[in-house]
């Protein structure tokens, strides 16, 4: 029996019957309605996967425009799965602001752009918190651009220290025990 390429072969799917169900089944399909039937339903079932469903193709920007408006109340606020209380916007406000911008550039000046624990000189540079940014904004329970811009120990140089990348990276997850700090 040929097949054409892109069919399904009847005989595969009918190994394992007996010789009747076997004839049965091989005569069925070669009836062009029954045979019309059962492709149709195959591909009704194709079209239930999703992972085929939309391949390779890309939305237009009204679907886009849908899809953004359906989804935004699902994951956004306090209905998303990382919400910490809406502290993540008081950070990035105060990380942006020019005050912090002063303040990095006032403790890599003291520092004379050095990382206090390896000695590297320039490079990729960080202001680090020797007390921990985050402990500092809930201690005073900083809610505004305005709290912080009012609260001294988030300005003052002395809780700074200018470090490496590398050198930076070994201070977080906890690990900030390992270096020793010094404040000048």
């Amino acid at each position: 029996m040929s097949t054409k390429i892109g069919t399904k072969r009847p005989d595969v799917a009918i190994r394992n019957k007996s010789k009747e169900q076997s004839d049965k089944m091989i005569a069925s399909w070669k009836n062009e309605e029954v045979r019309k039937k059962r492709m149709e339903s195959m591909k009704k079932n194709q079209s239930r996967k999703p992972s085929y469903g939309h391949t390779g193709k890309k939305h237009t920007e009204d679907v886009k425009q849908i899809i953004r408006k359906k989804i935004k109340g699902i994951f956004s606020g306090n209905k998303h799965w990382n919400w910490k209380g809406g502290i993540t916007k008081i950070n990035r406000l105060i990380r942006n602001s020019f005050k912090y911008r002063q303040w990095r550039s006032d403790v890599f000046t003291r520092d004379n752009f050095t990382c206090q624990e390896c000695g590297k000189r320039g490079g990729r540079l960080e202001a680090h918190h020797i007390k921990e940014f985050s402990k500092i904004i809930q201690e005073y329970n900083i809610k505004t651009i305005e709290d912080s811009e009012n609260c001294e120990e988030l300005w003052n140089i002395n809780n700074g220290q200018t470090l490496c990348s590398n050198c930076h990276n070994k201070t977080k997850n906890g690990n900030n025990k390992k270096l020793a700090f010094r404040l000048p």
